[in-house]
């Protein structure tokens, strides 16, 4: 009894310290609300009107995506921070683009490539298409920039006309792929690394192994980064008016070219024909005052974020069919995952939504992804082909790269189309296990002890490797392998024997892909929802829903009332930010998927991939 008494005594000492931290969490909310309340009143009168003669002003910051990462909650929380992660989703760019093509108010389109930190090559070619139905409306396109980086300047010459500062430079380097090697390093540390693989073009593992890029990787690189190339300079050269050998010629002697000019940047990328012509900032804001209107800043403009904002305050009548567009960004690693990143379960939740809304008669699953994890990706197939059970067809739209588990996922789909400069294939499996006790004898750390089997202990970094454990995990990977290969054949209607040979872990462009039969057609976002409605039995009568983690009711009051306050707070670009620091910031960080291979070898992890470094960064 008395210790009863004890215990109700210690339970009723609580309440007074939960009701303090109820009432300082009650405060907090208050002031909250009042801060947002105030900051509402004196920024959210303001409302945003759509004049006549108005420039679109195309300015994507940071990295095009096809979806933002992490969360909503996270992505607000890191904005109130002052922490930049900026990324431009695809799919407003597009939106922004075919809105204004017809819209009698907007008289010209802005491409300001400034802040685009980066961007693959395939979704530059998608934001080619789109501007060019803008063009086809009889509407200019003009490209702006203080300087131009490979991606800025591809994404820039899709104008009509191409405006350069006078102290801008234009710089076309190619494309390469260069990795650290790491086998002398592990060596001298007494680290035996153990590579299972089937495919000698399977090279994600192989830094760890080599101090070198092996024949076969280097061959399969220069294979698909030549053709990556070729489509790069293609398209730049008809839009510039040049050859393609005209323009291979200007990479290759750019630094000539610059002496000639006196090491002028601007003035040799003038000369060359990249641009059309050399403006400050100023000057470029009066020549766009004559294709739009003049006003006291320059000239009648409106942000692309903005205009959006417009075009969705749009009444539109609903339809009573949907087209779903599941997004598969990202390493493909199990559980849920937030956005940004592919979870077995969070991306087969999504595709399931889609399978059981009656609304919904069909999907596209948009993948840009380099693989992952071989299991998380097999859940995804599986849900895929539900899907298709379900009477559903499922198109895949892969964007940059969808390759290893990226193929692996989309591969069950109806229909699969790709871009030309789309990176795909790379069909093979890799398991990597890190064992290191010699390091630990040198510092005289030993291990022993007892076990009742054999397998006992197989797994632990810290005992060599048996041969048998060996041997049973280089079977699993090639029964993986075997696997991976005879789906592919099923659904791509091939011969396994024929998938092997242009499988083993080899990567292919877009263009290369569609001659061998991995994907259907070469095609767009757009392409593939169109198709997918077709399939459905719904050409003309559908809308488009994107399915992804929903905001509950307070995140959207909250999210919703601080985003109308930040968009008339003063910008970090207004504030005086250097993307170009921003960017190399980025440059120098070291490769996360590299790395997390290494920790989950090192802790015994025997885990498979299907995973590919192949894309190159414009």
């Amino acid at each position: 009894m008395a210790r009863s008494s004890h215990s109700l005594l210690k339970i009723l000492g609580l309440v007074p310290k939960a009701l303090v931290k109820i009432a300082n969490f009650t405060r907090h909310l208050l002031f909250l609300l009042l801060f947002f309340a105030i900051l509402w009143l004196a920024f959210g009168n303001k409302k945003l009107v759509l004049k006549p003669d108005t420039a679109l002003v195309l300015a994507p910051k940071g990295y095009l995506v096809e979806e933002y990462s992490g969360t909503p909650a996270q992505r607000f929380f890191e904005q109130m921070q002052g922490v930049e992660n900026p990324q431009t989703r695809m799919r407003d760019v597009l939106k922004a683009i075919d809105e204004a093509a017809f819209d009698d108010k907007i008289s010209v389109l802005v491409l300001d490539a400034d802040y685009l930190w980066g961007a693959g090559l395939a979704n530059l070619r998608e934001i080619e298409r789109a501007v060019l139905k803008f063009r086809n409306a009889g509407k200019p396109v003009i490209g702006i920039g203080s300087t131009f980086s490979q991606a800025q300047y591809y994404f820039a010459s899709l104008a009509d006309e191409v405006l350069l500062d006078p102290q801008g430079f234009v710089f076309l380097q190619g494309f390469g792929n260069y990795r650290n090697y790491f086998k002398d390093t592990l060596d001298k540390l007494g680290v035996d690394v153990h590579l299972f693989r089937v495919g000698e073009y399977k090279s994600a593992a192989e830094p760890f192994i080599r101090n070198n890029m092996s024949p076969e990787a280097r061959e399969a690189a220069l294979h698909y980064l030549g053709d990556l190339w070729d489509i790069y300079l293609t398209g730049v050269a008809a839009r510039r008016n040049l050859s393609v050998e005209e323009l291979k010629g200007i990479v290759d002697l750019q630094a000539k070219l610059l002496k000639d000019n006196n090491g002028n940047g601007a003035r040799m990328a003038l000369d060359s024909g990249l641009v059309d012509m050399l403006m400050t900032q100023h000057q470029m804001e009066e020549y766009l005052a004559t294709k739009s209107a003049e006003e006291e800043d320059g000239y009648r403009r409106i942000d692309f974020e903005d205009y959006l904002t417009l075009v969705k305050a749009r009444k539109i009548l609903p339809k009573p069919n949907k087209v779903a567009v599941v997004v598969a960004e990202g390493a493909i690693t199990a559980g849920k995952q937030p956005p940004g990143a592919v979870g077995g379960e969070s991306t087969s939740a999504l595709l399931r939504e889609a399978r059981n809304d009656p609304r919904v008669k069909a999907v596209v699953l948009r993948v840009n992804s380099p693989g992952g994890e071989v299991f998380p990706s097999e859940q995804i197939r599986r849900e895929v082909e539900a899907v298709r059970n379900s009477g559903k067809p499922v198109v895949v739209s892969m964007g940059n790269v969808a390759a290893s588990g990226g193929y692996w996922i989309s591969m069950s789909a109806d229909r699969i189309l790709a871009d030309e400069a789309t990176i795909t294939g790379s069909i093979g499996i890799f398991g990597l296990l890190i064992r290191y006790p010699k390091t630990l004898n040198k510092i005289g750390v030993h291990t022993d002890g007892v076990a009742t089997t054999k397998w006992v202990g197989a797994f632990r970094p810290d005992l060599p490797l048996d041969e048998e454990v060996a041997e049973l995990i280089q079977s699993s990977i090639e029964h993986g392998y075997q696997m991976f290969i005879t789906l592919v054949a099923k659904y791509r209607n091939l011969d396994v024997d024929m998938v092997d040979k242009i499988a083993r872990g080899r990567v292919w462009t877009g263009r290369q892909a569609k001659e061998l039969g991995l994907v259907d057609k070469i095609g767009n976002l757009d392409e593939a929802i169109d198709q997918a409605a077709k399939l459905a039995g719904i050409p003309h009568n559908f809308s488009v829903v994107y399915l992804e983690p929903q905001l509950s009711g307070w995140e959207k009051f909250l999210f919703g009332a601080s985003a109308k306050i930040l968009s008339w707070a003063p910008s970090a670009d207004q504030l005086g930010s250097r993307p170009e620091l921003a960017m190399l910031k980025r440059l120098t960080e070291s490769n996360d998927s590299a790395w997390q291979l290494i920790q989950n070898a090192t802790e015994g992890d025997t885990t498979e991939y299907s995973f590919c470094f192949c894309e190159p960064k414009l």
